[in-house]
């Protein structure tokens, strides 16, 4: 059985919802999450494993990214 002391119950569920499978244990109390995903510019799809926190920190820097997009749209007038 796979035990992951970084995440809530939340957590656990928003990682299960965008497809994301409990794989294996690694770094003593964290699980590595796997999914399939058709990376940019290529017709195949590869398996993606991330533990949760990069799994977290990669959709802040999204997040982030789209804000700062969207400011410097707004302050061009674009």
């Amino acid at each position: 059985m796979l035990v992951d002391n970084t995440v809530t119950d939340a957590q656990l569920k928003q990682i299960l919802a965008q497809g994301y499978k409990p794989e294996e244990q690694v770094f003593g109390n964290e699980v590595l999450y796997c999914r399939k995903e058709q990376l940019a510019g290529n017709r195949f799809q590869t398996t993606v494993c991330k533990t949760a926190v990069r799994i977290f920190e990669d959709q802040r820097r999204a997040k982030d990214f789209t804000n700062s997009a969207q400011q410097i749209g707004l302050q061009t007038g674009r």
